[in-house]
């Protein structure tokens, strides 16, 4: 008799063990679940910020490219327009350019830093106008006078003098009435695409 209690109590504790062990390895084998199941989480939520902060700055990358591949650029094609004040004489003088090779290409600001003295007055990719004041006088004042039945260009100085700047082949038979006359008492001009277009309206 007291063999059999104490082989039932052996298998009792054999059984107890084994449902302890069992209880115990399962345990185990949740929290190691659970432990991955969180880390596979986080490495995900991890890469889909990871992703979508690279997103994100490719497209911040891209729209400040379009933003300045948007801007006005200065073309082959381009004119450029020197506009010049003075203030002794109070006279405005327009000289046409072509564009310089290296300002192709230039938007508004790098066009502003090649010429800082200047004001753009406009800019586009075909036309551009700066303008500048200067205390002087600007030298180009000339007179259209009569001389040995030709026209004669003089330029007038700051003195008032006048110097022979040029000898044209127009001759004043052939022009009108009121053209004799003006051409007798001296027709002032200023500026030389002035004094050109002028030689021209005569010829």
């Amino acid at each position: 008799m007291r063999k059999i209690i104490i082989v039932a109590i052996i298998c009792l504790l054999v059984i107890v063990g084994a449902v302890y062990a069992g209880i115990t390895i399962n345990k185990k084998k949740e929290e190691n679940i659970s432990y991955m199941q969180n880390t596979e989480v986080t490495k995900v939520s991890e890469k889909v910020t990871d992703e979508c902060t690279e997103e994100y700055e490719e497209m911040e990358n891209e729209k400040l490219i379009e933003t300045n591949s948007n801007k006005e650029k200065i073309s082959v094609n381009c004119s450029l327009t020197l506009k010049k004040y003075y203030k002794k004489c109070g006279h405005t003088i327009s000289e046409y350019k072509e564009i310089p090779e290296e300002l192709i290409n230039k938007t508004q600001e790098e066009l502003e830093q090649e010429y800082e003295n200047w004001k753009v007055e406009k800019f586009s990719s075909n036309e551009i106008i700066l303008y500048r004041e200067f205390d002087g006088e600007c030298g180009e004042h000339y007179v259209l006078r009569d001389k040995e039945g030709k026209i004669v260009i003089y330029q007038k100085l700051d003195t008032g003098e006048e110097i022979e700047y040029e000898k044209t082949e127009i001759a004043t038979d052939y022009l009108t009435d009121t053209d004799k006359m003006n051409i007798k008492n001296g027709i002032e001009v200023n500026g030389k695409q002035n004094l050109n277009q002028v030689i021209e309206d005569f010829e």
